[in-house]
C-alpha cells in the first residue's frame, strides 16, 4: 500500500512538473515569434528607407515619361517618387500593425491582388479620370481608418484592399521601359512600402483614437494638396 502511494505520488509530481513545463514553454515560443516579426518589420522599414533615398535623385524623371528611365529602376522609384501612391500605400501598412498574422496574410494578398489588376487595367485601357479621386480617397480612408481598434483595422483593411487598384491603375498608364521590369520593381516597391508601415501603425495607436484620426486624415490630405 505504501508502496502504491509513493508511485502515486511520484507519477503526481512528474505531471505536475510536465504541466508547469508546457505552460512556460508557451509565452517563449509567443515571445519569440514576436521578436521575429518585430525584427522582420524593422528590416523592411530600412529596405524602404534605403529605396526611397536611392529613388530621390530620379524624382524628376519618374514623372515626367522620359522612356530612357525605364525598367525595373523606374517601376521601383514610381510608387516613391510618387507622393500620393507612396502616402496611400504606407498608410494601408500601417492598418494591419496591431492585427492577427492571418489578417495581415489576407491583407497583402488582397492589396497585391488590386495593384496588379489595376496594373494590368492602366496598360491595356490608359488613363481614367475618375482615378486621381479614387487615389486620394483611398489615402485619406486609409487614415481615418486608423482610428480604429486592432480587432477592426484588420477586417477594414481587407474590405479596402480593393482601392489600391487606382494606385496600381495609375502606374499601368505612367508605365515606361519593359512591362516585365516596371511590373516587378513597382511591386516589389510596393510590398516593401506597406511593410514599412507597420511599425508607423505600432506607435500611431498610442495616441488616443480620436486624435489619432484627426491627426493622420489631416497629414495625409497635406501630403494630397502638396502632390497636387
Amino acid at each position: 500500500m505504501a508502496i502504491a502511494t509513493r508511485m502515486t505520488t511520484s507519477i503526481a509530481t512528474i505531471t505536475h512538473t510536465n504541466t508547469a513545463i508546457e505552460i512556460t514553454r508557451c509565452p517563449v515560443a509567443s515571445s519569440r515569434k514576436e521578436h521575429t516579426m518585430k525584427h522582420l518589420t524593422r528590416k523592411a522599414s530600412t529596405a524602404a528607407l534605403t529605396l526611397a533615398t536611392v529613388a530621390l535623385p530620379a524624382t524628376a524623371l519618374a514623372h515626367t515619361g522620359d522612356h530612357v528611365h525605364g525598367g525595373l529602376m523606374a517601376g521601383l522609384t514610381h510608387p516613391v517618387t510618387g507622393l500620393d501612391h507612396l502616402v496611400a500605400l504606407v498608410l494601408f501598412g500601417a492598418l494591419l500593425a496591431g492585427t492577427t498574422l492571418k489578417e495581415k496574410q489576407l491583407g497583402f494578398v488582397a492589396a497585391g491582388i488590386s495593384l496588379a489588376a489595376g496594373f494590368a487595367g492602366g496598360v491595356a485601357l490608359g488613363g481614367h479620370v475618375a482615378m486621381e479621386a479614387v487615389i486620394t480617397g483611398s489615402a485619406l480612408l486609409f487614415a481615418a481608418a486608423l482610428a480604429f481598434p486592432a480587432s477592426v483595422r484588420g477586417k477594414a483593411a481587407c474590405a479596402v484592399a480593393f482601392l489600391l487598384g487606382a494606385h496600381g491603375w495609375a502606374h499601368g498608364v505612367e508605365m515606361t521601359g519593359s512591362l516585365a521590369g516596371f511590373g516587378a520593381g513597382f511591386m516589389a516597391s510596393s510590398v516593401l512600402l506597406m511593410l514599412a508601415g507597420l511599425p508607423l501603425g505600432q506607435q500611431i495607436q498610442k495616441i488616443a483614437p480620436a486624435l489619432r484620426a484627426v491627426l493622420a486624415a489631416g497629414a495625409a490630405l497635406g501630403l494630397m494638396l502638396l502632390a497636387g
